[in-house]
């Protein structure tokens, strides 16, 4: 029995020890910056900057798992600290100087490194936090690099069929990156682009794949998540420590202090869009679409020719994808008896997860697997959904991104003006 209380109490001891506390930090700029501390033993200072989405909840256990090995978390609650909702566009208003401020003071606290960890478009910040604390601090190495999920480096809006622009904050990172890719999400077919971009500044960059696992895993509840992600979790912190055992070795490129931009993150308007196809303005000649359906053969848009054809990027892990799907069957049947087809690409799911997922949401179109995200690339795919309508001689002449009522009266009369 005291052996059983013993045990007891040495468990209530360890999860007392590396629990975790709020940290309010006043800025010389008038700013409270809210902190939340896992405190790790260490000289090591992960200083965890959230998406535009914020932290959610799942990212606690990753941070009190690297407290026990010794390292100090300190997740930068942003949206808390500025008094703003989480959104695509709510980063814009943060103080570049404040979070600046904020590594001077981790390094009069004893910080003797400092990791910036940052995901989506919360690595714009990232970027510009450590090239502005660099220009400001010539010679420093107390900034020793940066861990990304999922980066989302693009300015502006993208047109459909047409390159992405990049933040030219991207092309002027000099410290180690670590980047880490979940397969679902819409970042991973860009992974390699995305690499390219960072390395133009000097960045050593390295790869880390997650398979079969959703962006956003390290963040969501548990019953917003697969086993799979839920494993994945799990293993981040021993990840995490490796990817700074990395970088720490990695030696950064010579610092480019030619970037002046004040303030390049996104900045576009806030119309919500029309429910209509919009006219395509890339290059109408449609890219070629040699892939595999669930039955593993093979088919290519000129199999389709004389037909009108709706070319739909999707996947499971998408929410928005998901919900159109009952529209695309609804359209399928109203056009029955016309010259017309539903080409869905699905992107980088295994055949056992599509035909699992169209059990419980029948489609009557044909699924494709873009397995390596090579028709995303050749198509300029960069967000999920992303739709494409082709006329009966393979000319793309209407395109959306995002997800459609697809069966609306105002849709169908676009498409048979294409049909007749």
């Amino acid at each position: 029995m005291n052996r059983l209380l013993l045990s007891i109490f040495l468990f209530l001891s360890v999860s007392t020890c590396w629990s975790y506390d709020s940290l309010e930090i006043d800025l010389e700029s008038g700013t409270t910056m809210n902190i939340t501390r896992f405190q790790g033993e260490g000289k090591t200072l992960l200083l965890w900057l959230p998406s535009e989405r914020g932290f959610g909840k799942g990212y606690v256990s990753v941070a009190m798992n690297l407290a026990i090995s010794d390292y100090d978390v300190w997740a930068a609650q942003l949206h808390d600290s500025y008094v703003m909702p989480t959104g695509r566009r709510s980063l814009n208003d943060v103080d570049i100087d404040d979070l600046v401020e904020l590594i001077n003071y981790a390094k009069k606290q004893g910080f003797e490194e400092v990791y910036l960890i940052s995901s989506s478009r919360g690595v714009l910040l990232s970027l510009k936090t450590s090239y502005q604390y660099q220009k400001l601090h010539a010679g420093t190495d107390l900034l020793k690099g940066q861990l990304f999920f999922s980066p989302y480096l693009i300015k502006g809006r993208t047109e459909m069929g047409q390159d992405a622009e990049y933040e030219e904050i991207a092309s002027f990172s000099n410290l180690p990156v670590y980047m880490l890719q979940p397969q679902y999400g819409t970042k991973f077919a860009r992974s390699v682009e995305i690499s390219n971009r960072l390395q133009q500044g000097g960045s050593p960059v390295y790869m880390h794949v997650l398979r079969e696992t959703q962006a956003g895993f390290y963040m969501r509840p548990d019953d917003h998540l697969t086993e799979r992600d839920i494993a994945m979790r799990g293993q981040l912190p021993e990840i995490i420590n490796g990817a700074v055992s990395l970088l720490r070795s990695s030696v950064p490129a010579e610092f480019n202090a030619l970037y002046s931009a004040k303030d390049d993150i996104e900045q576009s308007d806030r119309q919500v869009k029309a429910p209509k196809l919009h006219p395509f303005k890339g290059n109408k000649i449609a890219p070629d679409l040699v892939l595999n359906n669930l039955q593993n053969q093979i088919s290519t848009l000129n199999d389709l020719q004389g037909n009108v054809v709706l070319v739909n990027f999707w996947a499971t892990w998408c929410g928005p994808c998901v919900e159109e799907i009952p529209s695309l069957s609804r359209l399928v049947d109203t056009m029955e008896a016309k010259p017309f087809k539903v080409v869905a690409v699905n992107i980088g799911e295994s055949v056992e997860d599509i035909k699992t997922f169209v059990k419980s949401i029948p489609v009557n179109f044909d699924i494709y697997q873009d397995t390596d995200g090579v028709a995303v690339r050749d198509w300029k795919v960069y967000a999920y959904p992303s739709n494409f309508l082709l006329d009966k001689n393979g000319q793309i002449q209407y395109a959306y991104r995002g997800a459609l009522k697809w069966d609306a009266p105002s849709i169908i009369e676009t498409i048979n003006s294409l049909v007749e």
